[in-house]
């Protein structure tokens, strides 16, 4: 349910029909496109938050710092947020927040395990919510590497231990090379 959902959305919103239909005949592949793997430098370990509001300004943040997004990219995240909500009421609940290619200036993936559940719309819901235990945030230049990248993102939350192994990791390194592993994973399976 959500991996449709998923798809449908980012088709309307960023991607017309057809080009997305040549782009997915052409790199017919499940491997995570290159330009988006996880980094350390827009990644949280055990980021304590209150509200979805402060993990989007938090990675947003992180990312701005370390040259990942222009300076547009956080009004636009939490803009994008408030209007289409990317909470997954998968079995251990995530959001994964993006803005539009146009505020991003380097490809790549940022991971938050959050301290605490935080509560995120809940994508296509009308007005409900999730509590949220990850968050990922997508940074794309290309918008149609996004629907690979979203598809790899669904299954992988649907794995029954994602969670369980995401939470072995001890620091930053270990969060990201963890999740790395799993997305990796997930690509070939």
């Amino acid at each position: 349910m959500c991996h449709n959902y998923a798809l449908k959305r980012v088709i309307c919103e960023d991607v017309a029909l057809g080009e997305v239909r040549n782009y997915m005949e052409t790199n017919s592949t499940t491997s995570v496109p290159a330009a988006t793997s996880v980094h350390r430098e827009i990644s949280i370990f055990r980021l304590d938050a209150d509200h979805d509001v402060d993990v989007l300004e938090a990675l947003a943040d992180q990312a701005e710092k370390n040259g990942w997004v222009a300076p547009t990219f956080r009004a636009a995240l939490i803009a994008r947020e408030r209007i289409f909500p990317t909470g997954l009421p998968t079995q251990i609940p995530v959001a994964i927040p993006h803005a539009d290619t146009v505020h991003v200036l380097k490809s790549g993936l940022g991971v938050a395990v959050l301290a605490r559940p935080v509560q995120f719309g809940e994508m296509g819901g009308a007005a409900s919510s999730v509590d949220a235990r990850v968050a990922v945030m997508i940074l794309v230049q290309d918008p149609r590497e996004q629907i690979l990248l979203l598809t790899q993102l669904i299954g992988l939350f649907q794995t029954p231990d994602w969670f369980d192994r995401l939470e072995e990791a001890t620091d930053l390194d270990g969060l990201v090379a963890i999740f790395g592993h799993l997305l990796t994973a997930e690509a070939g399976s």
